[in-house]
């Protein structure tokens, strides 16, 4: 007997630890891609733009009223161009070419992916269109985005949807490498040079290496190729006056390896750092997508889409102060119908109400110290304010705290060509000028800068700018409920934390610390009984306890007995639950279950069909926690973290139910306690568990089936297997065998 307790100990302990162990092997192998080693070759990008060395820097220019050193772009995102929605999307991206670009007229326009929608008729399956890539190429043509400027106006890049069901960039299902204006599905480096300055946008792909159809393919990451071409890009950028760091998915969603230096080294050289992916989320918690990120001094500003929202961003960076305004377009509602989907057609611009965007002084929420030379606020002559309007300006206001300045608003505008021979290709640059005395808010104080612009045709519009002259002023966001929180986490850090942790508690605490304590009891037996009369003895003493309260009136003592009511509370419970974890362990329904956590530490959660336009077997791969493998090579995407996680959340869920489910009443409480069912045995609970499990595990497996095909079932060890074994452990256990109170013998022990 002893020597059979021994090799089951010891057996137990081995099998997890060398499951362990091999998991571990798993992790590494599935993150070697965003490390480079010693022994793989240097990448070898393609050949990048050569950056222009900026002229000698001048000393620092006043603000006065000229309209030089003035940068203008747009930054949108998220079109979702689509052959089967009939909203939103194309006709908003057609009004946006038709109305906005004309009347800002910027320098540049950046596009930071989903360019189309890449789904079937259902929206369910991932399938590129090419007649959604074809119309966005049309739109491209039709408007001349490509050749305005020499080629440097437009730029664009792919998105999760730009990727869906791609099985990699020579693909011929890669679309965006023909009919997109970069082409490159790495990224790009675009540096604008002025009289004033050199202006970089470095852009990266966070796409995974193989498109996976959804609902996969939502977090990206860049791996140890990718992050050399980012250094060798930034390098490029190193003397520019500001960097624009651009990329489809936010920090937050992103998985980013290491060549030589870390994405925060890298990242400090940039000052603002684009997005999109996120849309405005929903409920209104991502309606302020947008966080400092103080240690590395650049903000992150999530841009919402144009898809549903139809906003896009406009961006003014006036001797070298970075701002910007949100804008929507003019629309009768959002999102707008298009039942001719992609026939659609915009011919004419719409009345467009005035974009104002004040430069100097700057809205104190987003100054970036590390970047800026805030101290031109200071020294200026001059409040600064750009206007677009599509008709004549006939009034604008402007006060500070309520009091209207005394001078008027003066127009010191021009349309300067970048081109020289091309009349028709302009930068606006609509400069409204007010003089002030910067000295008489030089203070401690925040002030409110109000300015309102009416045209000719009535359309009115209003900007308000908080700004803080003073040295040590600084007004914070404070956007954590409509998306700084999200902006500011480490989604992969916490993914993977508590992912480990989670498991080694469900592994550890509900399956193999129980099973090895049975095994060293020399009587089972005799230790179920006497834990029996302990339990009965907590209760009896948590009854005494409620009858004390109700008796005193006294209000210290009532607390006190409060406290040890609530301390009595948590030790039945968790006594109780160590004692059915012990008397669970014994029944055979523990294999079944120790299999399972462990196969989802060394096996894949499912395989299946994950890239269905691929040829043959290369689409076809499997879904571990730590990755994706497919094709002979690993992609360390975070969406294999949250399947995990729900499996073990799951699989913890049942470890705690079904070991109090099938111990007898009597094993917690006492005979005279037992007036009716407990209340973890009854209709509700038993309901509310299948509920659970058909939510947490059955819709994901049926998802996986309709998307990655029948595989994804056969082979699905951590998900679909683990769906059907809950299940028919569930049915046996709470609908197959007796619950009431007459099916249990209460043992002499307990009475």
């Amino acid at each position: 007997m002893l020597k059979h307790r021994i090799a089951n100990t010891a057996g137990i302990v081995a099998a997890t630890l060398l499951c362990w162990l091999y998991g571990l092997h798993l992790y590494r192998s599935a993150n070697q891609p965003l490390y480079r080693s010693a022994s793989q070759p240097l990448y070898s990008p393609p050949p990048q733009p050569a950056a222009h060395a900026p002229p000698s820097a001048p000393a620092p220019a006043p603000m006065r009223d000229s309209s030089d050193s003035i940068l203008t772009f747009i930054h949108a995102s998220d079109v979702h161009i689509s052959k089967f929605v009939p909203k939103g999307g194309l006709v908003h991206f057609l009004h946006f070419m038709q109305t906005s670009v004309p009347l800002i007229s910027p320098r540049a326009l950046i596009v930071t992916g989903d360019l189309t929608d890449g789904k079937d008729k259902h929206r369910l399956i991932s399938q590129q269109q090419p007649e959604e890539w074809l119309k966005y190429a049309e739109v491209l043509e039709r408007h001349k985005l490509r050749a305005r400027f020499n080629g440097t106006f437009y730029r664009d890049q792919r998105g999760n949807h730009d990727c869906f069901n791609v099985f990699s960039a020579d693909s011929k299902e890669n679309y965006f490498k023909q009919y997109s204006a970069a082409r490159d599905s790495s990224g790009y480096l675009l540096q604008i040079q002025e009289s004033f300055g050199l202006y970089s946008f470095v852009a990266t792909d966070g796409c995974p290496a193989h498109g996976f159809a959804r609902p996969l393919n939502f977090f990206g990451y860049l791996d140890a190729p990718s992050m050399q071409l980012l250094e060798q890009r930034m390098d490029a950028a190193k003397d520019s006056n500001h960097t624009f760091l651009l990329n489809h998915y936010p920090v937050s969603t992103m998985l980013y390896g290491r060549h030589s230096r870390p994405f925060k080294a890298l990242v400090e050289r940039a000052s603002v750092f684009l997005c999109g992916h996120l849309h405005e989320l929903v409920g209104g918690i991502g309606r302020q997508l947008q966080a400092y990120k103080a240690s590395e001094g650049y903000w992150e500003l999530e841009i919402g889409d144009m898809k549903e929202h139809a906003v896009y961003r406009v961006f003014a960076v006036d001797h070298d102060l970075v701002s910007f305004v949100d804008v929507r377009l003019p629309l009768s509602t959002i999102p707008l119908s298009n039942p001719a989907l992609l026939d659609a057609r915009v011919e004419e611009a719409l009345p467009h109400p005035p974009v104002i965007l004040v430069t100097n002084p700057k809205d104190a929420r987003y100054l970036l110290p590390k970047h800026e030379p805030l101290e031109r606020m200071r020294t200026s002559s001059f409040i600064r304010m750009l206007v677009w309007t599509d008709a004549p300006v006939s009034s604008i206001t402007v006060t500070i705290d309520g009091h209207r300045l005394p001078h008027p608003a003066a127009y010191r505008g021009r349309e300067r060509q970048v081109v020289e021979g091309r009349a028709d290709e302009t930068v606006k640059v609509p400069l409204w000028v007010v003089p002030w005395d910067p000295a008489q808010y030089d203070d401690a104080r925040v002030h409110q800068l109000q300015v309102t612009v009416v045209d000719e045709m009535g359309k009115q519009s209003t900007s308000l700018t908080p700004f803080a002259l003073g040295r040590d002023v600084s007004i914070p966001l404070n956007n954590d409920a409509r998306g700084g929180w999200i902006m500011q986490q480490d989604f992969a850090s916490m993914f993977r934390i508590s992912g480990f942790i989670s498991y080694i508690i469900m592994a550890l605490c509900l399956l193999v610390i129980p099973r090895l304590y049975y095994a060293a009891l020399p009587n089972y037996a005799s230790w179920l009984s006497d834990r029996a009369v302990l339990h009965h003895k907590q209760q009896a003493l948590t009854h005494h306890l409620f009858a004390l309260l109700q008796r005193d009136a006294n209000i210290f003592a009532r607390s006190k007995l409060l406290l040890a009511i609530l301390a009595a509370k948590a030790r039945f419970v968790v006594w109780t639950q160590f004692t059915a974890q012990v008397h669970f362990s014994s029944s055979w329904l523990f294999w079944p279950s120790y299999l399972f956590a462990m196969s989802i530490c060394v096996l894949p959660l499912f395989a299946g069909r994950l890239i269905p336009s691929a040829a043959g077997s290369d689409g076809i791969g499997s879904v571990y926690a730590y990755g994706i493998y497919m094709a002979g090579e690993w992609s360390p995407l975070l969406d294999s973290w949250t399947y995990a996680l729900a499996s073990i959340v799951s699989l913890a869920v049942l470890l705690v139910y079904l070991p109090a489910a099938i111990a007898p009443p009597h094993m917690f409480y006492s005979p005279r306690a037992l007036t009716k069912r407990p209340w973890y045995r009854s209709v509700a609970i038993r309901v509310a568990m299948l509920v659970f499990i058909f939510v947490y595990l059955g819709i994901p497996v049926l998802m996986t089936l309709y998307t990655y095909g029948w595989e994804s079932v056969v082979f699905g060890y951590g998900k679909a297997w683990l769906f059907i074994a809950s299940s028919v452990a569930l049915y046996m256990v709470d609908w197959r065998l007796p619950v009431s109170l007459s099916s249990y013998e209460v043992p002499a022990a307990s009475t």
